[in-house]
């Protein structure tokens, strides 16, 4: 690992991709895949306040392709779980990558943000 702590080169992307679908009319998955750091968390907030607007509406995070997460990336997230707070929207996240799930628990944030394994096992309705 380099220096700045972040996978080395040929672990990571420099990249985000982010890609966002609705699976019905109140659930949408929004698929992230690449770094998720300083610079390429504007692009998935982007991609995920509006989503979060609307009372009811449950937004799941798919981030088993992310390969690193900094400060930057975890405030983005929760972030989105904030705009859920006051919107009455649902935030999930889906089979977090090894090196997401380390950080969410390094941070504590594991306890807020509520996190499936696969998408099939996230419970319909407001079980969660």
């Amino acid at each position: 690992m380099s220096a700045d702590r972040r996978p080395a080169s040929s672990d990571r992307q420099d990249t985000l991709q982010v890609h966002a679908r609705s699976l019905d009319a109140d659930r949408s998955l929004v698929t992230a895949v690449g770094a998720l750091d300083l610079q390429t968390a504007p692009q998935l907030a982007g991609t995920l306040q509006p989503l979060l607007l609307t009372a009811g509406h449950t937004v799941l995070v798919d981030l088993s392709g992310v390969v690193f997460l900094d400060s930057t990336g975890l405030t983005c997230l929760i972030a989105a779980y904030r705009t859920t707070r006051n919107t009455g929207a649902r935030l999930a996240l889906i089979a977090p990558s090894e090196r997401v799930r380390h950080m969410l628990a390094l941070t504590g944030t594991d306890q807020v943000l509520s996190s499936y394994p696969t998408l099939d096992s996230v419970p319909d309705g407001p079980a969660w």
